[in-house]
């Protein structure tokens, strides 16, 4: 278990990191299908039992702020086991690493959750440029914004594009500055190089963006 929750928070921490530290271009980049080819390489096939996004993040949440009291969640991030059918990806449940960051030290600290152990496993300096929206604006969770992905070709791309892997993040800190926090699913094909991603209000669950291939 130790291993996968470095694991995880590798994952989360490059996600964070390559996808959205550019805080200066106002812009999302997007870096999921790097973070796919790199799960391929280091996501291990799951012996645990997974969770949705919402349940992880109540373990993660408790942990969190007895890291820091102030500590508020900047970045939900899991990655599934390459191969993983549309079936068992409907459930939404998967080992997960949140970000969190702290005013009052100026850190971010990663917090991994594989059932129902979470854990620090990474904290470091960081400067937080973008306003950070709270969570109880969070309503999707990551099964249904995976069905809405399925739907909104997540599973066309999977037949036609055999074995694949899927990767999502929930982002909350506000850089477009237009108060909305977005999930961004992204499956990578490792047979043909292609990948499919998608980014979803995660209030309101409104597709906003879907680049296919």
């Amino acid at each position: 278990m130790v291993v996968l929750l470095i694991v995880v928070a590798g994952l989360s921490l490059t996600f964070w990191f390559g996808n959205r530290s550019t805080a200066v271009s106002n812009t999302t980049a997007n870096s999921a299908t790097i973070i796919a080819e790199r799960a391929d390489d280091i996501a291990p096939t799951s012996v645990f039992d997974g969770r949705t996004a919402m349940v992880a993040y109540a373990k993660a949440q408790q942990t969190a702020e007895d890291w820091q009291p102030d500590a508020v969640l900047l970045n939900a991030q899991a990655t599934w086991p390459q191969g993983t059918t549309a079936t068992d990806l409907r459930q939404g449940k998967t080992t997960w690493g949140f970000t969190f960051y702290a005013a009052s030290v100026q850190k971010i600290a990663i917090v991994s959750v594989v059932e129902d152990t979470a854990v620090v496993v990474s904290e470091g300096p960081h400067n937080q440029e973008a306003p950070i929206l709270s969570v109880t604006g969070w309503n999707l969770d990551s099964q249904e914004a995976i069905e809405s992905f399925l739907n909104a070709g997540g599973n066309s791309f999977i037949e036609s594009a055999g074995v694949s892997t899927l990767t999502m993040a929930l982002f909350t800190d506000d850089q477009e500055r237009n108060g909305r926090m977005e999930w961004q699913i992204s499956l990578f094909s490792l047979q043909t190089n292609q990948a499919l991603t998608v980014r979803l209000d995660a209030t309101s669950g409104e597709l906003l963006e879907s680049t296919a291939p």
